[in-house]
């Protein structure tokens, strides 16, 4: 591992003392899984920002991480809808969940 040096407000370290105590945890663990999980998080919002500018769901997925499903779902509790036509996300859509499954693909392909 390699160390980094972080300034911050003794509020902000009072804070982090305080989560690490309540977890039973040292504040060393309680600042990684912090920054873990804010990296996992930026990751998701990066992504749905580049979809929203014109990138697929597809290359948006894969820049997060997570699954097409998944952020998909993210979109959706977000309120945020499709930038591209419909044939473009279907063609998405049966590529990457229609295709071991027939019922689902004629059932994407009935989409409007």
């Amino acid at each position: 591992m390699t160390n980094l040096s972080v300034r911050m407000k003794k509020e902000t370290l009072d804070e982090l003392d305080r989560i690490a105590k309540l977890l039973g945890i040292d504040r060393t663990t309680i600042v990684r899984k912090i920054i873990d999980t804010g990296i996992e998080q930026q990751k998701v919002d990066v992504a749905i920002e580049l979809y929203q500018k014109g990138d697929t769901l597809e290359r948006a997925a894969n820049i997060s991480g997570a699954s097409l499903w998944d952020l998909f779902d993210e979109l959706k509790t977000r309120g945020i809808t499709s930038k591209f036509d419909i044939d473009q996300e279907k063609e998405t859509y049966l590529r990457v969940f229609g295709k071991d499954n027939e019922e689902l693909r004629e059932r994407i392909k009935d989409l409007k």
